[in-house]
Order: structure tokens, then C-alpha cells, then sequence
């Protein structure tokens, strides 16, 4: 199922995860997040539709262009529209945040060819705060929380995620057991 927050989620593996491992939260950007690149597809896609009416305003005939030049500007305008969406659903459903019963996991899919993943175990979590921004975020509830762990390794940030406050004091109990 495709979800932005799973609690104790079934048939769901990661790479390096201990077999005595068990995931307990998973967690992606919320839903709404994807308007970014929704809006913009929807707008190219609709461009083909309204391209005549606006070209015949202006005076120019766009049909005593070659046919070929209208037709690959089709093919064009739908692979564009393709790209985008294709490109926009990975990057949202590929960067994932785990917390799983051993430590919190960090997946950022930057393209196809690059991802980087970041570990932190529980023991070392000395903080977890949650910041909720902007009108979405306050209606969706949608924010980033920040783990900051002991010595010199990494934060882990999980961006635009739901419950942000859930997720933080979450976080903040696991740590403490």
C-alpha cells in the first residue's frame, strides 16, 4: 500500500536491515507534497488543448504548420508530462524515513543512479524536535523533525512528513527505553 505514515507495516524490507530487526514506523513526505510537480504536469498536459485558441487570438494559424512539426510537438509535450511524472512519484516514494526497534534510517533518493542512506541507532538519539511550517503544513499537518545524536555522526532529518509531533516524541520514547 502506498501510504506516507505506516505504523508496524507488513512485507516491508530495507536494505542492511538485521534479521531480529523489526520496522515499527515508515514514513514519506505527506501526500500533499506532491502538488509541486502534480500542478505543473497537469499544466503542460493541458497546454496542446488551449495552444490553438490562444494562437488564433494572437493571429497566427498553428494548423499551416507541416503536421510533422505538430505531431512531435505532441510526442514532446506527453513525454515532458511523462518525465515529470514518473521522476516527481520516485523521488516521493523512494525517500523514505524507518524507525525500526534498533535505530532510525534515513533513505534520500536523490535520481536513479544516487541515494544515500543514513543509520542512526537508538542509543545514540539524544534529541528529537518536530517544526511544522507554512499554512499546508498547519492545515495537512505536515512538518520535519530533527534527530540529533551523540558525538560526530550525522542529523537525521525527515522532511515534510505527517505528525511531526508524533513522529518527534516517538522518537524521543524509543530512545529512552
Amino acid at each position: 500500500m502506498i501510504s506516507a505514515y505506516l505504523e508496524n507495516p507488513k512485507n516491508h524490507v530495507f536494505q542492511g536491515q538485521d534479521p531480529d530487526e523489526k520496522i515499527l514506523l515508515l514514513l514519506r513526505a505527506h501526500i500533499i507534497t506532491n502538488l509541486s510537480w502534480i500542478i505543473p504536469a497537469i499544466f503542460i498536459f493541458l497546454i496542446p488543448f488551449f495552444l490553438p485558441q490562444a494562437a488564433a487570438f494572437l493571429g497566427f494559424d498553428l494548423f499551416s504548420l507541416p503536421q510533422t512539426y505538430l505531431t512531435a510537438f505532441l510526442v514532446i509535450n506527453y513525454l515532458l508530462v511523462l518525465i515529470i511524472s514518473f521522476e516527481g512519484f520516485l523521488y516521493w516514494y523512494f525517500n523514505v524515513n524507518i524507525i525500526t526497534n534498533k535505530r532510525i534510517v534515513d533513505i534520500d533518493f536523490y535520481s536513479i543512479l544516487f541515494k544515500n542512506i543514513d543509520f542512526a541507532p537508538l542509543s545514540d538519539i539524544q534529541q528529537a524536535s518536530s517544526s511544522i511550517a507554512g499554512v499546508l503544513g498547519l492545515i495537512f499537518n505536515f512538518g520535519n523533525v530533527g534527530v540529533q545524536t551523540a558525538g560526530a555522526t550525522i542529523e537525521v532529518d525527515f522532511k515534510n512528513i505527517p505528525n511531526p509531533d508524533k513522529v518527534a516524541d516517538f522518537i524521543s520514547d524509543l530512545s529512552e527505553k
